[in-house]
Parts: structure tokens; C-alpha cells; sequence
């Protein structure tokens, strides 16, 4: 069935593209976690002698990763960054040429100009974004460049899941 529809009616529709990330700020809990996690790895390790006292040791350590798990979710923060008007975005990929024949960007300059220009929540300005930069790893820069680049160059498309295909639907339950 054809739906004839305005332009206006089209343009209504047409909304930016959004993306987020969650990203657990502390790393100092990520680096106890570790030392949890192989703790409990070691007790679990094929050949390792056990004893009595292991059991009480690994509920211990699961006792203590659970908290820190606690800890972490306290530290996360969710960005939510969207899509820049093409203009803008053509302007400011123009903006930062590679001086690397091989390489069409300069990747380490758009990065934080992308984060700070597509993030809508929480808002920030270069300055901050560089604050923040400073603060966290390459694995965490990496997440909130991904998510903005996404949020410019990624799919509109209605998702769609095995799982969900599997499920029964609200007419079938009738």
C-alpha cells in the first residue's frame, strides 16, 4: 500500500541522526576490577590446587567484584551526540586535511572539534572536551569519536534482531 505524502510531510519526518556511549569515567576501578577478575581467574585456573578454603576465597572475590561492578555503574556517563547539518559537517571535515597523502583526515585534529560539535548531552565546548580527553584513554577518546562519527555517518534504518524475528508478537498472543 502507497502512502502519498507532502514534502512538508517528508521534511516533518526528517530528524538528525543520534548516537550514544556509556563510558565508566574512573579507571582506577577498572584497574581493581582487573586485579579482581585475576584473582578469581587464578583459583579457577585448570591444575590449580583447590581446597576448602577456596570456596570462601572466590565468594570473597566475587563479593568484592560485585560492589566494584556498583562503583563502576556510580562512575558511568552516557553521551549522547547528533548528527551536524551537512554543511557544517562537510565544512569541518574541509577543515582538517591530513598533511598524509595516504590519508584523507587529520584525524587526531577532527576529534575533538566532532565530540564537542555533535554532543547534545551534556553539552561541551572544545575546551572542555579537551579537559576531558586529557583525562581518560585511547579506548575511551575512541568510544565518544565513534559515537559522533556515527551519529554523522551511520545507517537510519529500522533495526532488525533474530531475537526479535523469534519472539511472538502481540497478534499472535490473541
Amino acid at each position: 500500500m502507497s502512502t502519498h505524502r507532502s514534502f512538508e510531510d517528508i521534511l516533518a519526518l526528517a530528524k538528525p541522526r543520534e548516537e550514544t556511549v556509556t563510558l565508566c569515567l574512573d579507571g582506577s576501578l577498572a584497574a581493581d576490577a582487573d586485579r579482581l577478575i585475576a584473582q578469581l581467574n587464578e583459583l579457577d585456573r585448570p591444575g590449580a590446587r583447590s581446597s576448602l578454603a577456596d570456596g570462601a576465597q572466590r565468594a570473597k572475590l566475587a563479593g568484592e567484584l560485585d560492589d566494584l561492578r556498583e562503583l563502576m555503574k556510580l562512575s558511568e556517563v552516557t553521551f549522547r551526540f547528533q548528527a551536524l547539518p551537512s554543511k557544517e559537517y562537510s565544512d569541518m571535515l574541509a577543515a582538517h586535511p591530513s598533511s598524509d597523502p595516504n590519508k584523507a583526515l587529520d584525524v587526531q585534529g577532527l576529534q575533538p572539534d566532532l565530540i564537542a560539535r555533535c554532543a547534545i548531552e551534556p553539552k561541551m565546548s572544545r575546551e572542555q572536551v579537551d579537559q576531558l580527553l586529557d583525562r581518560i584513554n585511547e579506548w575511551q577518546r575512541d568510544r565518544l569519536f565513534d559515537a559522533a562519527w556515527n551519529a554523522n555517518n551511520a545507517a537510519v534504518a529500522i533495526p532488525s534482531s533474530r531475537a526479535a524475528s523469534a519472539s511472538p508478537s502481540l497478534s499472535d498472543a490473541r
